[in-house]
């Protein structure tokens, strides 16, 4: 089975075809601003016009709320969408194809299940049955298998777990609400501390790279990993998760997964939870798009 795959975030917009679940082709442009559903879906797939013909059906995965009507914005700071957004229903009607949509962190954690679901069933080890799937990037998101099925609510709001309060006097979210853990540790959150603490600015990039000779820049990641630290152990808590699955844009920086872990060692045992780096790497949405056509036992 061969799917196209789109994966929609905040800045760009990655495109993969994939072939019975194997990322075989890869392409990316810049998130367009959106005026309408049809214009938006026609610019995605001007880039993979060569593609529709191979594909049996097309998969996406996007930051924001998805329901039958489309994708609303939690945060329009991180994609301003108008509301609700039909993609799906413009790119079926463009393409004639099967088209699923899904939140991207829970189309990443449905991948990320299928993978450890492979190496644990390859050597005979208990399956993992309940995870988290958090990415940690221009926002925070994620996605929750829960009993060896995705967990997504009656409402598709499952998983929403970077809009969970850990701070009640800490910074407004673009979401409404007070003190959420988007709010302090996702890559905006970092940025927009750095152009606080730091001056001149720097970007993220230059804050990680710096941050082993500069206290302040260390202060800020610090910051956001207590958040993320402090997310884990609420799920632990309140799921008794079996693993946390890590991925995302900072996530994936350097020495982020390692000072996460020396504070997760420093928790009550039993709130310590397995933190393991996304097997789909920077791709783990790309690929959870397709996966929504994909079976796991």
């Amino acid at each position: 089975m061969q799917t196209l795959a789109i994966d929609i975030g905040g800045t760009k917009i990655a495109l993969g075809l994939v072939s019975n679940g194997q990322l075989v082709e890869r392409r990316q442009l810049p998130t367009p601003t959106a005026k309408s559903a049809i214009q938006f879906a026609e610019t995605i797939l001007e880039q993979c016009q060569d593609w529709l013909a191979l594909v049996e059906n097309i998969g996406i995965s996007t930051t924001g709320l998805v329901t039958e009507q489309g994708i609303s914005a939690i945060n329009p700071d991180t994609l301003a969408f108008p509301t609700p957004f039909p993609l799906h229903q413009a790119i079926e009607q463009c393409t004639g194809k099967t088209v699923a949509m899904l939140n991207d962190a829970q189309a990443a954690a449905w991948y990320e299940y299928a993978q450890l679901h492979a190496i644990k069933s390859a050597f005979e080890e208990p399956k993992t049955k309940n995870m988290a799937y958090i990415t940690v990037s221009t926002g925070v998101g994620g996605g929750l298998v829960i009993d060896g099925k995705l967990h997504k609510g009656v409402n598709n709001f499952a998983g929403h777990i970077g809009h969970t309060i850990i701070d009640i006097n800490g910074p407004i979210c673009g979401c409404g609400q007070q003190g959420c853990v988007e709010a302090i540790a996702s890559g905006t959150a970092i940025e927009k501390q750095s152009r606080i603490d730091i001056s001149p600015a720097i970007d993220n990039k230059t804050l990680f790279a710096t941050a082993d000779t500069n206290p302040i820049a260390e202060a800020i990641i610090q910051r956001s990993c207590q958040a993320i630290a402090a997310l884990c152990c609420n799920l632990k808590a309140s799921l008794d998760l079996d693993v946390i699955v890590l991925g995302g844009g900072i996530g994936f920086a350097t020495g982020y997964i390692d000072r996460l872990e020396q504070l997760m060692a420093l928790r009550p045992a039993p709130f310590q939870v397995k933190i393991v780096p996304a097997q789909g790497d920077y791709d783990a949405c790309l690929l959870g798009a397709a996966y929504q056509f994909i079976h796991i036992d």
